[in-house]
């Protein structure tokens, strides 16, 4: 494990696996869910379970993985069988630069793509940038397909603050959208509230955001979110309380947030087919960076981040 702090944030990562973020603490308060169960045994410890997708799900703990070179469904990409959520988030990766609040980390994957991420912790504003850079090292042009998949920890009664837009339904999202934020298409539930008492697994997709910002208000430590639509045009949100099922349990209260560059989550194949993959030619690079930003607990709404990560509060308009 590398740790990063400064300035009251410390970032705990995980090397082995793509660079995880294990944790992310602000004065103490941890942001993510993260935990350190004993079971499913991580196929990394034992043998495959016959399914990417059981196989990644093995090794989950919580925390904030980037998904690359595909996000979603596993999918055959020129005759290169890409597993499910793509098998840079379960690399052992190379340390390139390590410094008490900067961690660069590099390596391949299946594809000819060499994955460069850097996460480093500012002191004003206060924040974490996670900065990737995809090179197609190939002579022949290329896609891929990236999204963040952070696991905040959350719980009934937080509230979710995203600019208005259109959520896909569940039966067929590439159908068209049928609501508009926070309504919850079929059941009409109110996204923007973190629900409670009944277990729960879903996940809605809000294609085409306006802009690239989210927040997530907790009572005592909120988070904000800034990313670049060009890179990340779609959200993907993921709620996971206290599902039965592998390899949760019962056992977990997760609230994710995922700025995502394709969507309903069917992998690099589809994204291809459907115009949604980014391309690279030969010798390019790609970069993204995407911001947190802390804010105390109890804040009003928010409703947007400023360009040098100013934070516009509902009470400040």
């Amino acid at each position: 494990m590398i740790g990063l702090e400064h300035n009251g944030i410390t970032v705990i990562l995980d090397e082995t696996l793509g660079g995880e973020i294990r944790q992310i603490a602000v004065d103490g308060v941890e942001l993510l869910a993260a935990y350190d169960w004993q079971a499913p045994v991580p196929v990394a410890r034992s043998r495959s379970y016959g399914d990417s997708q059981l196989d990644w799900l093995s090794e989950y703990r919580g925390g904030w993985q980037l998904l690359v070179p595909n996000a979603g469904a596993a999918c055959v990409v020129d005759g290169v069988p890409l597993p499910f959520h793509g098998e840079w988030s379960r690399t052992r990766v190379d340390v390139q630069v390590l410094e008490p609040h900067r961690v660069q980390f590099q390596s391949g994957v299946r594809l000819p793509l060499v994955v460069e991420r850097v996460v480093e912790v500012h002191q004003d504003p206060r924040r974490i940038s996670l900065t990737t850079a995809i090179t197609n090292v190939a002579d022949v042009r290329h896609a891929f397909v990236w999204g963040e998949h952070p696991a905040f920890a959350s719980g009934h009664g937080d509230r979710i603050d995203l600019p208005a837009g259109p959520i896909a339904n569940l039966v067929d999202p590439l159908d068209g959208p049928t609501t508009m934020w926070p309504t919850a298409p079929s059941s009409g539930d109110d996204l923007s509230i973190v629900p409670g008492g009944t277990p729960l697994e879903d996940v809605h997709f809000l294609p085409d955001r306006p802009s690239g910002w989210c927040a997530l208000r907790r009572p005592h430590v909120g988070v904000a979110m800034s990313w670049d639509i060009r890179d990340f045009p779609h959200l993907w949100i993921w709620r996971e309380f206290a599902s039965p099922g592998f390899p949760f349990y019962g056992r977990a209260a997760i609230l994710a947030l995922e700025p995502a560059s394709s969507w309903p989550g069917a992998g690099l194949e589809s994204a291809i087919s459907h115009g949604q993959a980014h391309w690279l030619e030969p010798g390019a690079t790609r970069t993204t960076t995407v911001t947190v930003i802390p804010f105390g607990g109890g804040a009003p709404p928010l409703c947007g981040v400023g360009p040098s990560f100013t934070l516009d509060f509902e009470a400040a308009r």
